[in-house]
């Protein structure tokens, strides 16, 4: 499946620019519309941000205005699709801090870990002014104008095949799988003792169950969709970052509608990204989130002494790649970041 895909993907990015080239005169048009997931919308963040997206954009606009969804990767990764929004050959897409990080390196700011400690930080931090100043600094960096945040599933947790997790000390001599590109999660193994082993989310599961890599770092409801709990044995529920899924489309897209389907298009996203975010949470706390691990997998929650020192051993690091990577747009960043995680409720 894995290399019919490698196959086809280039086939529908260019099927997906023929349609973006069509004649004015089409009884409608359309936006592409891509993600990674299933299209399953009661069953995941994307595709019910994708949904709810589509019916109300067509709503608005009688079925003039459509939206077509590519999911399931059929555009590629996550990268991929964030590349091809980029470079105009799709219109949209809703990609991971990752797959933006190739066009706008500094999106790592907001991977600094145990910063944001709950689902209602997290939204208030990436809706409000530090999540507006990312959005221009995207927008002024790129060809990408960002729609919204939406919830990936909430925070990452840390999961292994090898022995419980209770503090860096037990991520020693652990190969733990990072995002190819995305230094910034390296940084965060290392500072907490483990190797970082870059593999791509489309060959995550074969590495973890083949052993070349010992854990992997993910929220629950994408441990459970994934099946990660088949090939892992141990849950550290450290819930150590947000990643949240950047949702962006060209602004050459926006500059081609009329100022009222620009709104339509800004309202719509609005709409669904809190449609996402309920998706998320049901998720979160049904039998495929949390309690679905409870019965499959040793969970550790760690103690308040515990998270501080996963924390003290991982955040400096962070923080000091980040400075020393980006220089002063990083460091103004960051402290946007710190300040708005702070005043969050």
């Amino acid at each position: 499946m894995t290399d019919l895909r490698r196959v086809l993907r280039p086939l529908l990015a260019a099927l997906a620019l023929c349609v973006l080239a069509a004649p004015a005169a089409a009884a409608e048009r359309q936006i592409i519309l891509a993600h990674a997931q299933r299209q399953d919308p009661a069953n995941d963040p994307a595709a019910a941000m994708a949904d709810a997206f589509k019916r109300a954009v067509e709503a608005a606009t009688g079925g003039t205005l459509a939206v077509e969804i590519f999911p399931d990767g059929q555009l590629g990764g996550n990268r991929d699709m964030a590349g091809l929004v980029e470079r105009g050959v799709i219109h949209s897409a809703i990609v991971t801090v990752g797959g933006v990080a190739p066009v706008y390196p500094p999106i790592a700011v907001a991977q600094i870990p145990f910063v944001i400690d709950s689902p209602e930080a997290a939204y208030a931090v990436f809706d409000g002014p530090f999540g507006r100043r990312l959005a221009e600094e995207i927008g002024r960096r790129t060809t990408l104008h960002v729609l919204g945040f939406g919830d990936a599933g909430g925070f990452f947790v840390l999961t292994n095949a090898t022995r419980p997790i209770r503090g860096p000390e037990d991520l020693k001599g652990l190969k733990i799988r990072t995002i190819p590109g995305f230094a910034v999660l390296d940084t965060m193994i290392r500072g907490l003792g483990g190797t970082p082993v870059r593999v791509s989310s489309r060959d995550e599961f074969t590495a973890l169950a083949a052993g070349i890599v010992d854990g992997q770092m993910n929220s629950v409801p994408v441990i459970v969709a994934r099946r990660y709990d088949e090939v892992q044995r141990h849950v550290t529920l450290t819930n150590h970052s947000y990643a949240p899924y950047v949702w962006v489309i060209g602004k050459a897209v926006l500059a081609g509608l009329s100022a009222e389907e620009r709104t339509v298009v800004e309202r719509a996203a609005r709409a669904a990204i809190e449609a996402g975010r309920a998706t998320a949470r049901r998720i979160e706390a049904s039998d495929r989130g949390l309690p679905a691990l409870e019965r499959r997998m040793q969970v550790h929650v760690p103690t308040a002494g515990q998270r501080r020192a996963f924390q003290a051993a991982a955040q400096p690091m962070v923080t000091d790649y980040i400075a020393a990577t980006f220089g002063a747009e990083g460091v103004s960043l960051m402290e946007a970041f710190f300040a708005a995680a702070k005043e969050a409720p």
